[in-house]
């Protein structure tokens, strides 16, 4: 099992591009069943192609960030889950879609889960019970695993840092030690320390969850002081790509606005 080849300085400076479901939404707001896979594979390819000599890592697809990916260059991660989550009485389930020994084959140099939790929530017993048999599966094919915990239920906005902490608690309580934590922003620094005490010498990094590039900038400072080693980026970096109707005016955006946004964050990981 090889990390370090995912790192930067020791750092973990890495780009997520593994949307599905959602991503037509971000080429076409309008009418997103429009939108043709080709359309989606180029978008994505120019994105890769603009942040490559930047990111030390990236997360994709295996339906249209794979064949996005041309040239691979540097290692990737894919997901292990499918698009989404099934909804069982507002219960939150992740399927997954892909065995860990298939994304290998792949050419994979490591794999994602994404858990949706709340963690008192009936369906928490499910999830960490998934979470296991993944983290089993990727120690057998002798790949890193970045577990991605998402979570939710009453109140979460207000609550998140609880949510966030109380959820780690399962995981570990459960015996659920990954390679390394992908974390929501928690709600403040003393929240984020908490998170790099629980945790010792489990590294954690940070993910974007669609806010603003300037928030996901100020919640990356506060995770950085407290002890986070990275981040797996998305959508607070490209997000307005939509809001660019030609693959001129994308390529633009992206060398002048995204490219600069990628170097500013890496700034803050490797001070």
């Amino acid at each position: 099992m090889n990390l370090e080849i995912f790192k930067n300085n020791n750092k973990f400076l890495m780009l997520a591009l593994d949307h599905r479901g959602s991503f037509k939404k971000f080429i076409n707001k309008e009418n997103p069943e429009s939108v043709e896979d080709v359309d989606i594979i180029k978008t994505k390819q120019i994105i890769i192609q603009n942040l490559q000599d930047s990111f030390s890592g990236v997360l994709i697809d295996e339906d249209w960030g794979l064949p996005a990916y041309e040239d691979k260059t540097k290692p990737y991660l894919l997901c292990v889950e499918k698009s989404g989550y099934t909804e069982d009485g507002g219960s939150r389930i992740t399927e997954i879609g892909y065995s860990v020994k298939d994304l290998k084959k792949l050419g994979a140099s490591g794999v994602k889960l994404l858990i949706y939790f709340n963690p008192e929530d009936k369906s928490a017993t499910t999830q960490l019970e998934t979470s296991k048999n993944i983290l089993l599966e990727a120690k057998e094919n002798d790949l890193p695993l970045f577990l991605e915990i998402v979570t939710y239920g009453k109140d979460e906005d207000m609550r998140r840092g609880e949510l966030v902490l109380k959820s780690l608690d399962m995981f570990l309580e459960f015996g659920i030690r990954p390679d390394v934590f992908k974390l929501e922003y928690p709600g403040n620094l003393a929240s984020c320390q908490k998170i790099t005490e629980k945790l010792g010498n489990i590294p954690w990094i940070l993910l974007t969850r669609g806010v603003s590039f300037e928030k996901f900038k100020s919640q990356l400072q506060d995770a950085v002081d407290a002890g986070a080693v990275g981040f797996l980026a998305g959508r607070a970096l490209w997000q307005e790509i939509v809001d660019y109707k030609t693959w001129e005016e994308k390529e633009e955006y992206l060398k002048n606005i995204v490219r600069p946004r990628f170097e500013e964050i890496n700034k803050i990981i490797l001070k």
